[in-house]
């Protein structure tokens, strides 16, 4: 059967395992993987040096990161043959348009609130949660991305933990099987 989609957008919170499953989904579709924070530490990179994209962040601020975010979401945009993974904030950027990514299938890589929040913290406190109460940045940003989520999903797919990446990306698979 003729795939109807020429890329696949993983959309979800940091943590929910984007990047994983993304991984493992491409190499079941025989797609390329592309992550979004690569291409923006690549445009970011001077001299050869490479910066992470929370030192990014941290660094240059907001206003900065979310211009080079745009860039990156215009350039993945055009691809085709790819799984793309967002970082988890990438469609409140005001550059996100859904309608840039042609011939595109969205999933929503969801889990579970706590399991999300324990995976975020495993790897320290992100720069744009509070230092005092990052419990409760972590909740005002799951209550303002999820509605987001949802609405840009063309599939959900639940990630919290019980399957093993690639269980995680054949489901997805046979959602979009389904969707053809």
């Amino acid at each position: 059967m003729k795939k109807k989609y020429g890329k696949i957008v993983m959309l979800g919170f940091k943590g929910s395992g984007k990047s994983s499953v993304g991984k493992q989904l491409a190499k079941q579709c025989g797609f390329a993987f592309v992550d979004i924070d690569a291409v923006i530490e690549s445009a970011h990179a001077k001299g050869g040096r490479r910066s992470g994209v929370r030192a990014i962040y941290k660094k240059h601020g907001r206003e900065y990161f979310l211009k080079m975010e745009g860039n990156a979401l215009k350039k993945t945009a055009r691809m085709a043959k790819a799984v793309i993974s967002l970082g988890g904030a990438s469609p409140l950027n005001p550059a996100f348009d859904k309608a840039l990514f042609t011939n595109a299938r969205f999933v929503y890589l969801k889990a579970r609130r706590d399991v999300l929040f324990a995976r975020i913290m495993e790897k320290g406190i992100p720069p744009f949660f509070d230092k005092e109460n990052p419990r409760r940045s972590f909740n005002a940003l799951f209550k303002q991305r999820t509605p987001v989520y949802e609405r840009i999903a063309d599939i959900i797919e639940e990630n919290s933990g019980t399957r093993t990446p690639g269980e995680v990306a054949g489901g997805i698979l046979k959602k979009l099987e389904g969707d053809q």
